[in-house]
């Protein structure tokens, strides 16, 4: 992908920090950079001495940060920018490959407005909140209160690109820039939604249901088509595990259990899980406007559960 100067960036996207507020129009989405761009003015002189890159990172990109960065700095790393700037300079082939890409989200602003306007249409109260785009170290993505908080940098595959310092899971897990319509759509979805019981079963259903209508407002299943690949081949096999612990608080063996991942089987498969019960559920309902609200609304997620025939359905495989 070409390279975007910060004026084309200027033209295509809003940048610059903003409150935390929830909007109703798609257009007027506020898409922040900023964060990018100081990080690339920083990296070469954090990589010319890298026993001081966390002093150069501090100055010259979290005291620069937009209110998205600075949360997102607090919530991963705790404000410790020596933890960052490890995990920045042990990949020096993959950060020198992926400038060009992180800085392509631009071309990506017309799909992610088209998600956007596409969720509205089919679920008219969401209202969206401000995207930051970070530099993120490898720390994920998530949704808080500025807004959505996106690790650009995990979502930079591409041509060119040299993974081989990724571990398995990282390299399994970082999507091309053309996934981020999907992964913006899956992480507004969590603003959206009801927050968990506590239970696996509703953490599952939670982020199965963001995959779900990600893919229903955008087409595709994203990075997360991989866990598909598997979960088809193994469905029965994957619910009747789910079943012994889906009513318990515990969810390493399901969801960001990055260290059980291997060749032969992804982790995170709780994702899997939860998608299908949301799409049992979403295919019963007759009326699919209102089958959406109802599941973006749902507090009860053992009775959604039950509601969508997944149990049932399943045991007769």
């Amino acid at each position: 992908m070409r390279y975007l100067s910060l004026i084309r960036l200027g033209a295509l996207l809003l940048l610059g920090a903003t409150q935390c507020t929830s909007i109703r129009r798609a257009e007027s989405i506020k898409l922040v950079t900023s964060d990018i761009d100081n990080f690339w003015q920083a990296y070469p002189a954090a990589m010319r001495d890298t026993a001081q890159a966390y002093r150069v990172f501090q100055e010259q990109y979290f005291n620069k940060a937009s209110p998205g960065l600075q949360e997102y700095f607090k919530r991963k790393y705790k404000g410790d920018a020596v933890v960052f700037a490890r995990r920045i300079t042990q990949r020096p082939r993959y950060y020198a490959s992926v400038r060009q890409t992180t800085q392509a989200i631009a071309e990506q602003k017309p799909q992610i407005l088209a998600a956007f306007r596409r969720l509205q249409e089919l679920y008219p109260p969401v209202r969206f909140q401000p995207i930051y785009f970070v530099v993120g170290g490898f720390a994920g993505s998530t949704a808080q209160e500025p807004g959505l908080l996106i690790g650009a940098d995990q979502t930079a595959n591409g041509p060119g690109v040299d993974t081989s310092e990724l571990s398995l899971v990282q390299r399994n897990r970082c999507g091309p820039v053309t996934n981020l319509p999907n992964l913006v759509t899956h992480e507004m979805i969590h603003n959206v939604q009801q927050r968990s019981d506590g239970t696996l079963l509703s953490a599952a259903i939670r982020e199965g249901m963001a995959d779900f209508v990600a893919e229903l407002v955008t087409g595709a299943l994203g990075n997360n088509a991989r866990l598909h690949v598997y979960g088809n081949a193994h469905e029965q096999q994957l619910w009747l595990a789910f079943q012994l612990e889906m009513d318990g608080t515990t969810t390493k063996n399901w969801l960001a259990n990055s260290d059980q991942e291997t060749p032969e089987k992804p982790c995170d498969l709780g994702y899997y899980v939860g998608y299908k019960i949301c799409q049992s559920y979403y295919a019963r309902a007759t009326n699919k406007k209102q089958a959406l609200a109802d599941m973006l609304t749902t507090k009860n997620f053992k009775a959604f559960l039950l509601q969508s025939g997944y149990e049932e359905k399943s045991s007769k495989q």
